[in-house]
């Protein structure tokens, strides 16, 4: 074997190990907006064997919502993936972050966000996993959570939307119903005691009112 071909064998080895080491270790900054891998073929056109099912259908600003990802098909487990919450009528960006995930993820800091994307920590097969994410304080709107499922090294889903979207509004108002108001209750009976007060006033004979 000459020197050239050992040269060669050797840095493909080299760059084999490079992306199955950062293929177990999850997804990299760079792929924060097309949540495609660094790796690999195109990706599936299929319909995904995979699901994305956020647990309720709203919350309030600064909310949390409990969101699951999960194999639905017999050959579905996953050994990667990639999971964020975007704004589906603005740009990808990942927005709100993520809470005391699971052992199986580690979060991502796609930029200028923290915590605002999650990946997988190590390629072994998952089933099913339940992330809890924070909606941001200051946003109100739709939220779509899309997630990258990857069954193996060369085959995977790229951005697979959440079953529904969850909308995020506004707070629960803490102000008291009617302050600073008088009660509807209250206008007829004043009314009434008025009218009695002007018929006595004005009906009763010889009246002598002394200022």
């Amino acid at each position: 074997m000459s020197l050239f071909v050992k040269l060669v064998m050797l840095v493909l080895i080299a760059n084999a190990s490079k992306y199955a080491d950062a293929y177990s270790r999850g997804a990299p900054e760079e792929a924060c907006l097309t949540m495609e891998p660094q790796h690999g073929p195109s990706p599936q056109t299929t319909p995904a064997p995979y699901s994305v099912t956020p647990q309720q259908n709203s919350i309030e600003k600064g909310g949390t919502v409990k969101v699951t990802i999960e194999a639905t098909g017999p050959r579905g487990s996953f050994e990667g993936f990639m999971f964020v919450a975007v704004n589906p009528n603005d740009s990808p960006q990942p927005l709100g972050r993520f809470m005391n995930s699971p052992r199986p993820a580690r979060s991502i800091d796609c930029r200028p966000g923290l915590s605002n994307a999650l990946t997988h920590r190590d390629g072994k097969k998952k089933d099913k996993l339940e992330f809890t994410w924070v909606a941001p304080p200051d946003f109100e709107g739709e939220i779509e959570f899309r997630c990258t499922f990857l069954r193996d090294f060369t085959t995977f889903w790229v951005q697979v939307p959440s079953s529904t979207r969850v909308q995020v509004g506004q707070p629960a108002s803490n102000e008291k119903s009617g302050s600073g108001k008088m009660s509807s209750s209250l206008v007829p009976l004043v009314t009434v005691f008025d009218y009695f007060i002007w018929r006595i006033w004005f009906w009763t004979p010889n009246a002598n009112i002394n200022l």
